[in-house]
């Protein structure tokens, strides 16, 4: 099996050997087992499954976080000539039909889809019809609340497991400690799969903190990092406004940063990933929201212009850089008062049981003012003074993701399913969560602020406490990042400025009528969302995103007849 395993792997996936311990695990759920693989990311997790999928009778099972994370890696393996589909919301119900039909015919060696998945009636009943060969849980520490992205319906994934009759089961995650392992073995009863833990320690990577003083010293740094290194690099911030307001100070000085975060839209969002991934010196400006599915393997830089929430956040987000095996500089900015803007996540992140069901009771009674009904609206009746609580936020993302409704508020396509009962609320949220997410951050600023080793410690806060080398030379306890800068890359001879169409309010926009976030009723399209208004050779050009099924459209404006849509 061994030589089989070899000749799929280079032939298949162009790999001339294993990494880790790669085989052993291929080699182990071949034979029928369970596995749960902690792998730092950029490790080749996904080739865990992957390759058994190939080489085991039946469909592989691959149950993923993200849409886009699903269609890359879908993507990836039909380029390599691997049968491979997904099924998610965003697709129309001919085309998930017939998707499943080929995974019924046969045709299919992966099928991915999301925990979310499992809710729709008749996929349960059709995936046990089909005698999964292998699950694949992947980013499996959502399914603890524990962990630092906890998602109910990852939870439930257990009950799935057991209705697929128990098949060999592949629980993988870059980042979890012991206590969200054993919780994660329990959820999905997989107490005896052995642990493969290949721990978070690359070599490569440098890590660093460097405390700042005002947001002016912040900026400095990030100039100097980026004047230094070059590229490609990723600058994170908790706030879309902190990264705006850098980002401004960054074109003020000739820079010409890409950005991501929440505020864009779909479509802009993944023109803006695709622009980075495509660029061999970009620099982007990001919420957390990025990253996750992006296979960039040459980021020689990531500093954290705010601190994360976790250790566990902070670990995923540096992974993504080096991926290349080369040097990459991690560094953190820890300036005082962005605890505070993470302790006050924290805080929305765990609203009560008793403000969840006033949230529930408002939806409830909507019913046909859902259409005209928006988060503003829903903020007016529930908060009395600060607006920019986000309690009504997390409260909606688990009503969501435990499909309590569908649609959009303010899109006219709200619509509310079921209301949850007090027991799946209080599953949601644990007495105890809060307590456990302050715990998290107070790690995070003792990790910040201590005197070890930085790789040691956070080793040993995914339970490796004895098992690192002492001397690794690779954190700023140890060496600065200048010096470690200037043994292990050579000044940049290029600064990341990528060049891009004028952005929405630019100058070369200044003439259009509208702006992003505008709403328009489009003569065909009915209702459609402003992307980006920008000038090219044909004129002003408007780029929309159609509310009923977010399909990208771009026009010149002139010829496009429109109605705006006051909100």
């Amino acid at each position: 099996m061994s030589d089989r395993l070899l000749e799929t792997l280079q032939e298949r996936f162009g790999h001339a050997a294993f990494r880790g311990p790669q085989r052993a695990i291929c080699e182990h759920l071949l034979a029928g087992g369970d596995a749960f693989v902690v792998m730092a990311t950029g490790d080749g997790k996904s080739l865990c499954y992957q390759l058994p999928a190939l080489l085991r009778e039946g469909l592989t099972l691959v149950v993923s976080p993200l849409i886009a994370l699903m269609e890359d890696q879908v993507l990836a393996l039909r380029a390599r000539g691997i049968a491979a589909s997904c099924v998610h919301s965003l697709l129309e119900r001919g085309e998930r039909e017939a998707r499943l039909l080929a995974a019924e015919r046969g045709e299919l060696r992966l099928l991915y889809c999301t925990p979310e998945r499992f809710r729709v009636p008749g996929f349960l009943d059709r995936m046990r019809a089909l005698r999964i060969a292998l699950l694949a849980i992947d980013e499996a520490h959502c399914l603890s609340q524990w962990g630092h992205d906890f998602r109910p319906d990852y939870r439930n994934l257990g009950s799935v497991r057991a209705a697929l009759g128990h098949p060999p089961t592949i629980a993988l995650t870059a980042t979890a400690t012991p206590a969200v392992q054993a919780d994660v073995r329990q959820a999905l009863g997989i107490a005896n799969a052995p642990l493969w833990h290949c721990g978070v320690e690359r070599k490569n990577l440098f890590l660093a903190v460097r405390e700042v003083n005002d947001r002016e010293a912040k900026l400095a740094r990030v100039l100097e990092i980026v004047e230094r290194v070059g590229g490609p690099g990723i600058v994170y911030f908790a706030l879309i406004k902190e990264l705006a307001a850098v980002e401004t100070e960054l074109r003020k000085r000739g820079y010409d940063p890409l950005i991501y975060h929440g505020d864009l839209s779909a479509s802009e969002r993944k023109e803006q990933q695709a622009r980075y991934i495509a660029a061999d010196d970009a620099l982007i400006l990001a919420t957390n929201a990025f990253g996750m599915g992006v296979d960039k393997p040459d980021i020689r830089f990531i500093v954290h212009g705010q601190m994360p929430r976790t250790l566990e956040a902070y670990s995923q987000e540096i992974g993504r850089a080096g991926r290349d095996g080369r040097p990459a500089l991690c560094e953190l900015l820890y300036f005082a008062e962005d605890l505070s803007v993470q302790r006050e996540f924290t805080e929305w992140a765990n609203p009560s049981a008793e403000f969840m069901a006033r949230v529930v009771a408002v939806l409830e009674d909507l019913g046909e003012r859902a259409l005209a009904f928006d988060v503003d609206a829903l903020r007016d009746k529930l908060l009395v003074k600060n607006r920019r609580d986000g309690r009504i936020d997390t409260c909606l993302r688990l009503l969501r993701t435990a499909g309590c409704f569908e649609g959009e508020f303010g899109r006219g396509s709200f619509r509310w399913l079921r209301s949850p009962g007090p027991a799946e609320i209080a599953a949601w949220l644990p007495d105890d969560k809060r307590e456990r997410d302050l715990s998290a951050l107070l790690t995070l600023l003792r990790w910040c602020q201590g005197e070890d080793c930085r790789k040691r410690a956070l080793h040993a806060y995914f339970g490796f406490a004895d098992d690192f080398p002492t001397g690794c030379l690779c954190c700023d306890r140890e060496l600065t990042s200048e010096a470690w800068l200037d043994a292990a890359l050579p000044p940049a001879s290029r600064v990341p400025i990528p060049r891009h169409e004028p952005r929405l309010g630019s100058a070369a926009a200044a003439d259009a009528p509208l702006q992003r976030g505008d709403w328009l009723d489009v003569q065909g399209h009915g209702l459609c969302a402003v992307v980006r208004v920008h000038r090219t050779t044909r004129g002003v050009m408007v780029d929309l995103e159609r509310a009923r099924d977010l399909q990208a459209l771009s026009f010149p404006l002139g010829r496009l007849r429109w109605r705006k849509v006051e909100s």
